[in-house]
C-alpha cells in the first residue's frame, strides 16, 4: 500500500460513474478514481482513495485501479449478507410477534381448562351428593317396609 505522501490527486471531484464501476471507501462515498503523480515506481497507476483524501478525515481506504474487481465483488458479497441478515432479522420479529400470539391462545386454553376442572369437580361432588341422597331413600324405603313386616308379624 503506497503511502498517501507519494500520492497526487488528479481530481477532488466526485464525478458520478456508472453503478457497476462505482468503488466506495468505507464513508459509504463514491471513492474517485485517482493517479499517482510523483516520480517512483507507482507513478501513473491509477488507484481509489477516500473521498476526503487528503483532508485528516479520511477513512484510509486506498485501492489499485487493477485491484478494483475483488473489491466491487466483496462489497457486493457484504450488500448480500446485509440484505440476508435484514431478510433474517425481519423473519425473527415474525417469529416473535407469532410466539406472542401462541402464548397468549396457550393462556386461554390453559384458563378454560381450569374452568373446565372447576365445573369437572363441582359436577362430581353434586353425583356424589345425588348417590348419597339416593342410598338414604333406599334405607328409609327398605326400613319403612321392614318395620311394616314386622309390625304386620306380630
Amino acid at each position: 500500500m503506497a503511502s498517501h505522501n507519494s500520492i497526487g490527486s488528479s481530481s477532488r471531484s466526485r464525478s458520478k460513474q456508472t453503478s457497476s464501476s462505482q468503488v466506495v471507501c468505507y464513508h459509504n462515498e463514491i471513492a474517485p478514481l485517482r493517479t499517482v503523480r510523483y516520480d517512483g515506481p507507482t507513478k501513473g497507476k491509477r488507484f481509489f482513495g477516500c473521498s476526503y483524501w487528503p483532508e485528516q478525515r479520511t477513512c484510509g481506504f486506498f485501492k489499485w485501479a487493477d485491484e478494483v474487481d475483488d473489491v466491487r465483488d466483496l462489497q457486493h458479497l457484504v450488500m448480500e449478507k446485509e440484505t440476508r441478515i435484514c431478510e433474517l432479522e425481519y423473519e425473527m420479529n415474525m417469529m416473535k410477534d407469532k410466539v406472542k400470539r401462541l402464548k397468549a391462545k396457550k393462556e386461554k386454553l390453559v384458563e378454560e381448562v381450569e374452568e373446565m376442572g372447576i365445573a369437572t369437580t363441582e359436577t362430581m361432588f353434586e353425583l356424589k351428593e345425588n348417590n348419597t341422597d339416593k342410598r338414604l331413600m333406599l334405607t328409609l324405603v327398605f326400613s319403612w317396609a321392614f318395620f311394616t313386616l314386622v309390625l304386620l308379624m306380630k
